[in-house]
């Protein structure tokens, strides 16, 4: 099969789970079928030595209201490339509303949650916002990215069941080794975006409500992201030492060491599609604090300590159930490790395969 994996998140995402994604899949199928990435103007830092990819310009930022020039550059880029090459797939990396007008082609996209829709109003959006209408019904099949996905899929927009499969991702395989960073104190750590739904300035009133917690523990959150204006602000309300929160950003080497090195991964998010962040924790024998989200629990199970995540005391609670408990962190820590060895890029890519069978018949 000849295969085109799209530019769209390469050129949202410096990098990030969805894009590394798109990359393991790239990996596991290339072998026995024509793959490329199609990303003539990229962001992602993954592309840089990545083969097979039909790429020529890397950017370290978008400038300033140019975002829907650089798309539309690539949209006819491609659209010739594509013309040209002639592949039976195109897979959508994330939502844009281009048909890609080819002759015969079969479109797949993803849906990872439909956050953007529960939480409308936390994008000045009314209840009826359906932002990923047009690039679903242009599709010829969804992957979702869990049973609770695919349940919100259909209550938000009313697909077809049959155009849609769960497929769940594979525990990421991080490129890099522990870095074995120095750090002499005792952490919880969060990864990723802080933004909107994600919850993160729940986790800091938290903290600021159990003054014991930064008595003996400090927050690192790794990412890309600085803290903003209204995080420093509200760190200052909550009258939270910014000595107490720490940021990181690098490589995954940077990542692999804190997951080995954390007490255990606090991850509040309000509503996710899995979370690539746990899968990782589990790989590394780290210890999860998560919110107690339908898709959440898919990928952790028993390996969690859960809480809700609208109600700070009970985060507090699970913090102090899981300091105080040895022997049940230990036994929710091997859960974990052999739970992340359920999903494996092997998996995953076999049942890619298969829809790409499917749609093609």
């Amino acid at each position: 099969m000849k295969i085109a994996f799209d530019h769209t998140i390469f050129l949202i995402q410096p990098y990030g789970g969805i894009s590394r994604y798109f990359l393991e899949l790239k990996k596991k199928i290339e072998s026995t079928n024509d793959v490329k990435i199609l990303c003539p103007i990229y962001l992602n830092d993954y592309l840089l030595d990545e083969k097979n990819t039909f790429k020529f310009l890397k950017i370290n930022k978008i400038p300033k209201y140019s975002t829907k020039l650089i798309n539309k550059s690539n949209y006819i880029i491609n659209d010739i490339y594509l013309k040209f090459w002639k592949p039976q797939i195109i897979h959508k990396t994330y939502f844009n509303n281009n048909k890609y007008n080819i002759k015969g082609v079969k479109k797949i996209i993803n849906v990872w949650d439909l956050s953007h829709e529960i939480y409308h109003y936390m994008y000045n959006k009314p209840s009826g916002w359906r932002p990923k209408e047009n690039a679903l019904r242009d599709a010829d099949h969804i992957i979702c990215s869990s049973k609770n996905t695919q349940k919100d899929l259909m209550n938000f927009y009313n697909i077809d069941l049959k155009k849609t499969s769960v497929i769940y991702q594979g525990t990421p395989d991080l490129f890099g080794k522990n870095d074995n960073l120095d750090i002499d104190f005792k952490f919880f750590l969060y990864v990723g975006s802080r933004k909107k739904y994600k919850n993160f300035k729940f986790v800091l009133k938290t903290f600021a409500l159990n003054k014991n917690i930064f008595k003996e523990y400090k927050l690192i959150c790794f990412g890309y992201e600085k803290f903003e204006k209204d995080e420093i602000e509200l760190m200052r309300k909550l009258n939270i030492d910014q000595e107490n929160i720490k940021l990181f950003s690098g490589g995954d080497n940077v990542l692999v060491s804190l997951y080995i090195k954390a007490e255990a991964l606090i991850y509040p998010s309000l509503n996710e599609g899995f979370g690539f962040p746990p899968l990782e924790a589990m790989k590394y024998n780290c210890s999860i604090i998560a919110s107690e989200n339908s898709a959440i629990k898919e990928a952790v199970g028993d390996a969690g300590f859960y809480f809700d995540p609208k109600d700070e005391e009970s985060l507090s609670n699970s913090i102090e159930k899981f300091i105080n408990s040895t022997d049940e962190k230990e036994r929710k820590k091997i859960i974990g490790l052999h739970r992340s060895k359920l999903f494996n890029w092997n998996n995953t890519s076999e049942e890619l395969v298969k829809v790409y069978r499917k749609v093609l018949e």
